[in-house]
């Protein structure tokens, strides 16, 4: 599953996995038993205007190995450019399904933020509602700017612990920032922003009554909560909404209509794996665009993704190309999108994600280009006062940049 088999959908420009909570659930599970490393994000509106005004967090965004949708604009703008999601995942409905799952599988868990005294209560209520559950630690840091955490010392913290889900309770952007950057030496399978979840399954922040939450207005209910926090924060958040959503459906709804029954062309070059992208990229052509990044992967080649016939991009075919572009940085190895239409830019554009691509002319100047060696993947820089001695990678660990 994960961000595969075209079941990711690019919504404001991040790549929403298009999950119920079973699945992600059983992903996460998946994961764990791989011991690979991932990280998992729980987008809301706030999410992706914050990725507008970050270039850095929307690449961290864009390269976590899932993206659930937490906030209720996710669904609406899904439903406006008709690829409906299938549910909305909240953080705070997901951290008790990881509890059951650590109480079924024995796998541990550690809270990182929140308050000393609403992880200790969130961690009570959880193994109250899972007896069995796992907690092997939690540590509520000082309150401090990114640049003037204790690292090293948080993740010494960790390691002692050893476990297999870590829970970040910083609050966007801080949580996804600060997985980012220490992703390699967490040695963490499993690591997931989740904001105020622990608060509220601590009781110390109270969450909407269910008939609120399936009208998708739980958001409303928070900012009665607290206005004087909330307020400034949604009005700006519905601000975006206004600018973007309209642009982004005026967008998609603008590109030609295509009907075509023209399969996606893959062949193997001397150094990179060619895939021809049909008229329209959507549906079941997205699978094999992403079939055809892991194969690629696999075998050491770059991935060209040759567009001159492309003129209109849904977008779940949006989602897939982020998703390529995730699979190929795992291995280290540049995707790229090449003879790239109008419409196509246009579309890329409108959801800020043109930037995100290498882009050229034909195949041959993409790999010109890459001979030249115009494109060494970025590299995490080190968290301060960790040397590469202290913190090793499994050499089975996936391996992520932005």
């Amino acid at each position: 599953m994960s961000n595969d088999s075209g079941s990711t959908v690019a919504l404001f420009g991040l790549p929403i996995s298009n999950l119920t909570m079973s699945e992600a659930v059983a992903q996460i599970a998946e994961w764990i038993e791989s011991g690979t490393l991932h990280q998992i994000v729980t987008a809301n509106l706030d999410f992706a205007r914050n990725a507008r005004k970050s270039d850095f967090l929307h690449r961290v965004i864009c390269a976590s190995s899932m993206v659930l949708p937490d906030g209720a604009a996710m669904l609406w703008a899904s439903w406006l450019l008709r690829k409906p999601l299938k549910e909305r995942v909240t953080g705070v409905d997901l951290v008790p399904e990881l509890a059951r799952l650590s109480a079924e599988r024995g796998y541990g868990i550690f809270l990182l933020g929140s308050s000393t005294e609403n992880a200790a209560e969130a961690a009570r209520v959880l193994q109250e509602m899972h007896p069995g559950a796992r907690f092997v630690g939690s540590y509520s840091p000082p309150v401090a700017r990114l640049d003037e955490m204790d690292d090293a010392g948080i993740l010494r913290r960790i390691e002692e612990a050893n476990p297999d889900i870590l829970l970040v309770a910083f609050g966007n952007p801080k949580q996804e920032i600060w997985i980012a950057r220490n992703f390699h030496y967490l040695q963490v399978p499993v690591a997931i922003g989740i904001g105020g979840s622990l608060d509220m399954i601590a009781g110390s922040m109270k969450r909407a009554p269910e008939w609120i939450q399936k009208l998708n207005l739980e958001w409303c209910f928070r900012m009665l909560q607290e206005p004087r926090r909330l307020l400034p924060r949604y009005a700006s958040d519905i601000a975006a909404l206004i600018r973007h959503l309209p642009a982004e459906v005026l967008a998609n709804r603008s590109q030609p209509e295509i009907q075509t029954d023209w399969p996606l062309d893959v062949k193997m070059e001397s150094i990179y794996r060619l895939a021809r992208i049909p008229e329209i990229l959507t549906g079941s052509d997205c699978a094999e665009v992403v079939a055809a990044a892991h194969t690629a992967a696999r075998q050491g080649q770059m991935l060209v993704l040759d567009m001159a016939l492309t003129s209109r991009l849904e977008a779940d075919g949006i989602g897939c190309l982020i998703e390529a572009r995730r699979v190929m940085m795992v291995a280290y190895l540049p995707v790229w999108l090449t003879g790239v239409s109008q419409p196509v830019r246009r579309m890329l554009e409108a959801t800020s994600l043109y930037d995100l691509f290498r882009i050229a002319m034909t195949p041959a100047d993409a790999v010109q280009l890459f001979k030249q060696g115009l494109t060494r993947p970025e590299r995490r820089t080190r968290p301060r006062g960790v040397s590469g001695a202290q913190r090793t990678r499994r050499p089975e660990a996936e391996k992520t940049t932005v």
